[in-house]
């Protein structure tokens, strides 16, 4: 068992006194945090000198600076809705058995923000979190894509387009008949499916937030082992119902509820 750091446990619960009560004096936070005056004071003086803490004009009560927004850079809306969506990645892939991953838009890719990977044995390459996949030439892109606005799509390919292709298979797809085929195909069926190379196939379904994609939920698999068919059959109807439930979660999760 890793043993925990009792001096940071301590600074982090003054300064959690000092946003719940809006400022506070020694005596104050020596008695909400159980904690000696001559102890409370030695730490309040180590966060006013990092800048976190500040006295009060009074010269006996202490406040907050500007700086604790610093620490809560690093977590936005994204992050959460990741965290929310976790145990439904793993519930999905304790189910299909397959690695099972979940992609947010960024620009013209989509980034890898959550997968399973670590829970089954049916995979042949580890994804890193934030790797990131092209639109056209991944089954998360063109579940995406499928449901964008006309506009929006049209933008994203036209910049698809603009740039160099990775590889030979995204040059392959560069041809607006092959993909618009593709886009509405996914669109159609409700699910993308595509293989990219001589053994991985994954398939695509979108989380939509009413009428918006916001991301998307795929099950990887050997190309081998599943096709389309299969992928559509065995898995399609709890995949989409995983999508719904993560929508939903997510929604919850703006409103503040």
């Amino acid at each position: 068992m890793v043993k925990q750091v009792r001096a940071l446990e301590r600074g982090l619960d003054l300064l959690e006194v000092l946003n719940a009560h809006d400022g506070a004096d020694i005596a104050l936070l020596a008695e909400r945090t159980d904690l000696p005056r001559g102890t409370a004071y030695r730490m309040i003086k180590t966060l006013i000198t990092k800048g976190f803490v500040v006295k009060g004009s009074d010269a006996a009560t202490y406040w907050l600076t500007r700086k604790v927004r610093v620490l809560s850079n690093g977590y936005g809306a994204d992050a959460s809705m990741v965290q929310t969506a976790i145990p439904c990645l793993d519930a999905l892939c304790e189910k299909t058995e397959w690695p099972v991953s979940l992609t947010l838009p960024l620009g013209t890719k989509m980034v890898v923000r959550a997968h399973t990977d670590a829970l089954t044995p049916l995979v042949l390459v580890k994804i890193p979190i934030g790797y990131e996949v092209p639109m056209i030439n991944s089954a998360a892109g063109l579940a995406y894509l499928a449901q964008c606005t006309d506009h929006e799509r049209k933008v994203l390919i036209d910049m698809i387009f603009e740039a160099p292709a990775q590889d030979a298979f995204e040059q392959s797809l560069r041809d607006r008949a092959v993909v618009d085929n593709l886009i509405s195909e996914t669109r159609v069926q409700g699910f993308s499916y595509l293989s990219t190379d001589d053994t991985h196939a994954a398939m695509g379904v979108p989380i939509m937030l009413g009428n918006r994609p916001v991301g998307v939920l795929s099950v990887r698999y050997f190309k081998s082992a599943v096709s389309k068919t299969d992928a559509s059959r065995l898995h399609l109807e709890s995949v989409v119902a995983t999508a719904s439930d993560i929508a939903e979660a997510w929604a919850a999760v703006q409103s503040g509820a």
